[in-house]
């Protein structure tokens, strides 16, 4: 066969090499910006267990029968006490309102209602009405906290009887 000088299709090794490329620099891009939502999510998870914690030391050290945390869905507080919704006091967080609470929107964070109480010694209550007549956790209080920008979620557990959260 005699060559007649015709092209042959196909694609160069450079345009391979430079489609190789782009899709490597978009895919480190699409992945940056997940990663980037997973450690908002993280941090603010690690926020909302610090309170809870915080929570859990202000009981232990004060001679008040209760302090607790409570949730309505769009927000959560720290108080001193059997009601929740009385006596709230300041959580430490520079973003928190003039009525104290702390937004989940800000935060950019779901988090399902709860009312979490801890006692001088540090063990989580679900109700908690004097130092005689209150209700223990049953069980692990387990707390899901979503991310408003993707669907990443993350867990925090409160274990019951000794208020370990990990």
């Amino acid at each position: 066969m005699k060559y007649s000088g015709r092209h042959q299709g196909g694609f160069t090794l450079i345009e391979v090499i430079a489609v190789l490329i782009i899709l490597g620099i978009l895919s480190v891009v699409a992945l940056s910006r997940s990663t980037d939502m997973e450690a908002s999510l993280y941090s603010e998870t690690e926020v909302i267990k610090t309170h809870l914690r915080y929570a859990q030391t202000q009981a232990m050290n004060r001679t008040t029968l209760s302090w607790g945390i409570k949730c309505d869905g769009t927000s959560y507080w720290l108080f001193e006490g059997t009601n929740p919704d009385s006596q709230i006091r300041v959580l430490p967080d520079n973003a928190a309102g003039n009525d104290n609470k702390l937004s989940l929107a800000t935060k950019k964070v779901g988090l399902s209602s709860f009312t979490v109480f801890f006692d001088g010694r540090g063990i989580p209550y679900s109700a908690y009405t004097s130092e005689t007549s209150n209700t223990p956790l049953a069980a692990a209080l387990v707390l899901t906290v979503t991310s408003q920008g993707s669907s990443a979620t993350r867990t925090i557990t409160i274990t019951p009887f000794t208020g370990y959260i990990p």
